[in-house]
C-alpha cells in the first residue's frame, strides 16, 4: 500500500511550487493535520536591479518560521560548514528551525511536507534519523521532494514498498495537483 509520496524531477520543474500549493490547500482545510517545510530561493538585486540567487531558506508550511539553510559566501570568505556548489550549508540553523517543523509524537493522522530530502539537508544526521522515524510512523503520511540524481539515503527511500515515486514534468505538473490532493485528503479522511 502506498503511504508516502516522493516527488522527483529536474531542478526548476515545479516540485517545490507543487508542494507549497498542496500544503496551502491542506492547511486551509485541515490546519491541525498538516506541518512541515519547503525550501525557497533567496535572491539579491544588484545596482542594475538584476536578481541573483544567494542562498536558500527553510519556510514552515504555516509561514510562521523562516530560517537559513544555505548561503553563497562573498569571495574570499572562509566557509564554516559543508558546501554544495557555491553554497555553505548552515546545519545548525537547519536543525534548530526545520527539525521542530517535522517532529511528530501524536496519534492523529498528520501529513508532513518535506521539501526537500537532498544533499544540503542530508548533512544533518539528526534530520536523517528523524526522516526515518517519520517513515515508520503509523499516523504520518509524507509528501516529500527528492532529487533525480542518485543519493544512497534517498535511493533507499525510493525503494520502499510504502512509497510512490512520482516524476514531475512540464507535461504533468499542473494535472498532478488535483490527483495528489485527492490522495492526501483520503489519507486524512480515513
Amino acid at each position: 500500500m502506498t503511504k508516502h509520496l516522493l516527488l522527483t524531477g529536474v531542478p526548476g520543474i515545479g516540485k517545490t511550487t507543487l508542494c507549497k500549493n498542496l500544503a496551502e490547500t491542506l492547511r486551509d482545510r485541515y490546519p491541525k493535520q498538516i506541518k512541515g517545510f519547503y525550501t525557497e530561493e533567496v535572491c539579491s538585486k544588484d545596482r542594475s536591479m538584476k536578481s541573483s540567487r544567494i542562498g536558500f531558506d527553510v519556510v514552515a508550511v504555516d509561514n510562521k518560521t523562516r530560517a537559513s539553510l544555505a548561503r553563497a559566501l562573498p569571495e574570499g570568505a572562509q566557509a564554516r560548514g559543508p558546501k554544495v556548489s557555491k553554497y555553505t550549508v548552515d546545519v545548525n540553523s537547519f536543525e534548530q528551525n526545520a527539525l521542530p517543523l517535522i517532529s511528530y509524537s501524536g496519534s492523529e493522522v498528520t501529513i508532513i511536507v518535506i521539501d526537500e530530502i537532498g544533499k544540503m539537508e542530508l548533512f544533518s544526521h539528526r534530520f536523517k534519523a528523524q526522516v526515518m522515524k517519520l517513515f515508520e510512523s503509523d499516523f504520518v503520511f509524507l509528501l516529500c521532494t527528492v532529487p533525480v540524481h542518485s543519493i544512497p539515503f534517498v535511493n533507499s527511500l525510493k525503494g520502499r514498498a510504502d512509497v510512490e515515486v512520482i516524476e514531475v514534468t512540464r507535461e504533468n505538473r499542473d494535472s498532478l495537483a488535483d490527483r495528489l490532493l485527492d490522495v492526501l485528503v483520503s489519507k486524512i479522511s480515513n
